[in-house]
């Protein structure tokens, strides 16, 4: 998939001008990087973040609270329409609940996830200052595309920052598989930053027709959007998709991504992601090696759990606390105190 075909240009809908750090020469060079070549570039993103301060590893425990979404995307399992999962929606108890339990635990931020569900959203607002104010944790979202009002009632009632990630810089690619509009995902993205929420966003590794170019297109517009925290994760085919049957996304590619990432926004939270450690024994820790500095543990029961099927059940790999403190200490690192 990886290889140099040119994508034609960005709608200027979607990127605005900006001086890029690298040139695509440079970037395609370092996307391509193998052997030692890519532990130079590795070496070069864990000087960045320890030259920012960012070592401390950030735990976040997520709350997979609802798998009814709106969006038919090609590569997900909860896409609307898909008749074989048992669908399911949290309560706010039910959230409270396991929320408490991530604060027990240690970590400092309680992450809400979830398809697109318009039907939760009174809800959210009622659990965001029930979380803030009687836990004292940040509250991180990551429920897709809303009214720019929604946002900023959020950001207001309190959640802390949101996660929106573009899958692909362009439009036609992104089209082709999320069968909506790129621009409408970017208008979100910026309504969530005006709305006063960090962002985080990022881009999906090996969808299908990928090529280099697109891959660099897609840190140009990372660069571009200048995210609080931002993400590269392999794609991993699903059972019950169009896509099943599609080869998995190149891991190598994606930790590049990662450090490439990490070089252009040295402060960013990156988060080495669960779909590493899947594809690759090891991935999760190769990720803090490549400059990563987030791992998200996973609090959600497994009777929801396993109807969360943003992968099938043989193709996820569910993080432990003890997996992460294991890695975190692997790689030489600390975890990030909670205040």
């Amino acid at each position: 998939m990886l290889d140099n075909v040119a994508d034609p240009k960005f709608e200027t809908a979607v990127r605005s001008p900006v001086a890029p750090r690298f040139s695509r020469d440079e970037l395609r060079a370092m996307l391509l990087a193998r052997g030692d070549a890519q532990q130079d570039l590795f070496a070069r993103a864990r000087e960045a973040r320890h030259l920012a301060g960012a070592d401390d590893v950030k735990l976040r425990g997520v709350i997979e609270l609802t798998n009814y979404c709106q969006k038919t995307c090609d590569y997900c399992a909860i896409r609307a329409g898909n008749k074989a999962i048992h669908r399911y929606r949290m309560t706010a108890d039910n959230i409270m609940a396991l929320a408490e339990g991530i604060r027990e635990a240690g970590i400092g931020t309680v992450f809400l996830q979830g398809g697109q569900d318009p039907r939760t959203d009174t809800m959210i607002s009622a659990v965001i200052p029930r979380i803030r104010q009687e836990l004292g944790c940040e509250v991180l979202l990551c429920l897709g595309e809303k009214p720019r009002a929604v946002y900023e009632e959020w950001a207001a009632l309190g959640a802390t920052s949101y996660i929106l990630k573009f899958e692909s810089s362009s439009p036609e690619l992104y089209h082709q598989v999320v069968r909506t509009s790129l621009a409408k995902r970017i208008d979100c993205i910026r309504w969530i930053k005006a709305a006063g929420m960090e962002i985080g966003t990022g881009n999906i590794v090996g969808l299908p027709n990928q090529t280099i170019e697109h891959l660099i297109d897609d840190i140009l517009l990372a660069e571009d959007l200048q995210p609080d925290f931002v993400s590269s994760s392999p794609f991993i085919p699903n059972e019950g998709t169009p896509l099943e049957t599609i080869n998995e996304g190149d891991v190598d590619a994606t930790l590049n991504t990662m450090a490439i990432y990490r070089i252009l926004f040295p402060r960013a939270l990156v988060p080495t992601v669960s779909a590493l450690e899947k594809l690759r024994g090891g991935g999760q820790l190769a990720g803090l090696q490549a400059g990563a500095n987030v791992i998200t543990i996973n609090f959600t029961p497994k009777d929801f759990r396993d109807q969360y099927a943003i992968y099938s059940a043989k193709n996820r790999f569910i993080v432990s606390g003890g997996h992460a403190k294991q890695i975190i200490a692997e790689a030489g690192l600390t975890i990030r105190p909670t205040h």
